[in-house]
């Protein structure tokens, strides 16, 4: 997509205010890297479609998508970890994209099932994590949400198998912990926080550890009030990030 074309795109867009009156506002532009021709067509199809978003170009691989995002400057970024199979050129992408291309939103739309490079990229500081066999509406939704500037992580990329709480012998995370509210966690927070982190249910959790939904529910609560997050599938985002988990 040409640079003229990407402005065209994303020109401003009339809407109707409270009061009737026409109400101009920017589309958010959207700039899509993947190295599968289909899942770039169908996501430029899909942005295009809703009056908020519009496609700001695309790239099939790390060198072309550095390239597109400083000539685009994009708003937000729809990413694939996986190149050619190998998620690490897509990780040092995400490295890469975070550094330059300052406040841009980064959501991952990845067939990448690895919990260890699930964790991997939200240490990186990427603003949301879905799977591919995420619907339509989901991939939208998780686009305004990070444009909002709030996380969006899917638990259900955690690594299928057999459940397992977080290993203590995962990479260090990048950031430095938060001690603080590290210390506020209690030792039951905690493990239903590993669990999350794995993708597990309330239900699943409750099994696991011998307790209620109701008492899980409770702890969920706890943790978000002291990570300081509004929704269930910010917590992990958050505490991954802060190295907690």
């Amino acid at each position: 997509m040409t640079l003229e074309a990407v402005r065209e795109a994303t020109d401003l867009r009339a809407g109707r205010g409270a009061d009737g009156a026409d109400v101009i506002r920017r589309a958010a532009r959207v700039l899509v890297v993947d190295s599968e021709p289909v899942v770039r067509h169908g996501l430029r199809a899909l942005l295009t479609a809703e009056p908020d978003l519009a496609p700001a170009g695309e790239a099939a691989s790390p060198r072309d998508a550095l390239m597109a995002a400083e000539r685009a400057r994009p708003d937000a970024i729809i990413v694939d970890i996986e190149f050619a199979r190998d998620e690490r050129p897509g990780l040092d992408l995400v490295r890469a994209l975070l550094e330059r291309c300052r406040g841009v939103k980064i959501l991952v739309l990845t067939g990448c099932r690895d919990r260890d490079s699930m964790m991997r990229t939200v240490r990186l500081g990427v603003h949301g994590y879905l799977r591919k066999g995420a619907d339509t509406a989901e991939i939208v939704r998780a686009l305004r949400t990070v444009l909002r500037g709030e996380g969006v992580f899917d638990p259900g990329t955690a690594s299928a198998g057999p459940l397992q709480v977080l290993r203590d012998t995962d990479p260090a995370p990048s950031p430095t912990p938060d001690l603080c509210k590290t210390s506020l966690l209690t030792d039951r927070e905690n493990q239903v926080l590993r669990l999350l982190a794995v993708g597990l249910s309330n239900r699943e959790i409750g099994t696991r550890l011998r307790i209620s939904e109701a008492t899980v529910k409770f702890h969920v609560r706890n943790l978000r009030d002291k990570l300081e997050v509004r929704r269930r599938t910010e917590i992990v985002y958050t505490a991954a990030r802060q190295g907690i988990v």
